[in-house]
């Protein structure tokens, strides 16, 4: 008998024509070559990480709690870990519980098991243009239609979102990253973050609130969270809140935990238990408890000041870099913290089509088209400056000039 070619691409499933390779993630193949200097990915710096308290805690976990940390656990989560997200995320006038809370594989499962429970096909979600790769590759699948609001150096535009609401009268949901926002940076000013918590409300649109590089502010004073003005219209009742919070330890202990969460209302999280018990069950438990171990020793805590401090550095060495070198080329973004600036460039250049000509230089970038969702970014780049040290930083941004220079001439 011979056998007959089986052909998958007529077996899979009509959303998957939505799905593709993320271009940051591909890209990183290629930055992990020593030969290059990458600013492409969103890495936390290698050195930074606590590998010996990991170490410790793995220890004192597997001690303490033997096979318990090794079992299947609770969808939600493990209960004393939400008990710490609660008390940290709840706002002022308000206490949130571990019923508010949901632990995740990273803020990317979290996003993904939102639009699972809330998307339609067909409905409009408002994003910033641009905003977030990975939140577009997670929902495009469930069909909708998204929506940009044009940003500037405080965020959002506010003055288009009446338009918007008025043409699309089925927009379900915004999506914002309100502190250091990736691709481009820039911090959502607090007179915005009124407007946008109370526009929402009153138009029935739900937001959700993504918040991974908050912590790492470098200079100035924190605005109020979008979840905390939210929460003083209602008084600080969490069920009543408008706004679905997402966090993660991913940018401030450890991407290799994969931990995320999210804080909504009880009746949130019960369908997103739901969702996610037809996916993964739950959340790894003893990654939950090594977590658990290092927040209660005073990791986070300790290590924060350090880390901001190098970021802090990192940041000025690229800006240094960028003015002495990119200047006559392009503008850029001057970000308070977090781990992203968004370039410019002057000229009509493609940066898609200038990153092959950078990676013969040595140089990775991400493209910044693909963080747009209107078409337009062809000219900009995104730039990571937490997981390169300062001197090649300034080498790296040395080399990017001569690349961008050299095609701009040509």
């Amino acid at each position: 008998m011979v056998a007959t070619h089986m052909d998958w691409n007529r077996r899979f499933a009509c959303r998957t024509r939505h799905m593709q390779r993320s271009a940051v993630r591909e890209l990183l193949k290629v930055a992990a070559r020593p030969d290059i200097i990458s600013f492409a990915g969103g890495l936390p710096a290698a050195e930074l990480l606590p590998v010996e308290e990991v170490r410790q805690a793995t220890d004192a976990v597997l001690m303490r709690h033997g096979g318990r940390a090794l079992q299947y656990g609770e969808s939600e989560g493990v209960a004393e870990l939400r008990d710490w997200i609660s008390r940290k995320e709840s706002p002022p006038g308000a206490a949130l519980s571990r019923d508010n809370v949901l632990i995740a594989h990273g803020a990317q499962q979290a996003l993904d098991l939102l639009g699972r429970v809330l998307l339609d096909s067909g409905d409009t979600v408002l994003v910033e243009n641009p905003t977030y790769l990975a939140l577009l590759s997670a929902w495009r699948p469930w069909e909708v239609r998204f929506a940009p609001l044009p940003s500037d150096a405080n965020g959002m535009h506010l003055d288009r979102l009446p338009h918007v609401d008025a043409r699309h009268a089925r927009a379900k949901l915004l999506y914002t990253i309100p502190n250091f926002q990736n691709p481009s940076g820039t911090t959502l000013s607090e007179p915005r973050r009124q407007e946008v918590v109370q526009r929402c409300r009153d138009n029935g649109i739900g937001i959700i609130e993504d918040d991974p590089y908050g912590e790492l502010r470098y200079e100035g004073d924190a605005p109020p969270s979008l979840y905390a003005l939210d929460a003083a219209l209602v008084r600080g009742s969490p069920e009543m809140s408008n706004v679905l919070r997402v966090g993660t330890f991913s940018k401030t202990l450890a991407p290799g935990l994969r931990l995320g969460w999210v804080v909504a209302p009880r009746m949130v999280i019960d369908k997103l238990v739901q969702a996610r018990q037809a996916t993964d069950l739950h959340t790894g438990t003893l990654s939950q408890w090594i977590a658990l171990e290092l927040l209660e020793q005073g990791t986070l805590e300790q290590r924060l000041p350090a880390i901001r401090t190098e970021y802090r550095h990192r940041r000025d060495v690229m800006l240094a870099a960028l003015a002495e070198h990119l200047g006559a080329w392009a503008t850029w973004t001057r970000p308070a913290g977090g781990m992203f600036l968004l370039v410019t460039l002057n000229t009509c250049i493609s940066t898609a089509e200038l990153l092959p000509h950078a990676l013969k230089a040595g140089i990775a970038f991400v493209p910044g088209d693909v963080f747009h969702t209107d078409g337009s970014g062809a000219n900009t780049l995104r730039l990571n400056f937490s997981n390169t040290p300062p001197d090649r930083i300034a080498e790296g941004i040395r080399r990017l000039a001569e690349v961008v220079s050299s095609r701009s001439v040509g």
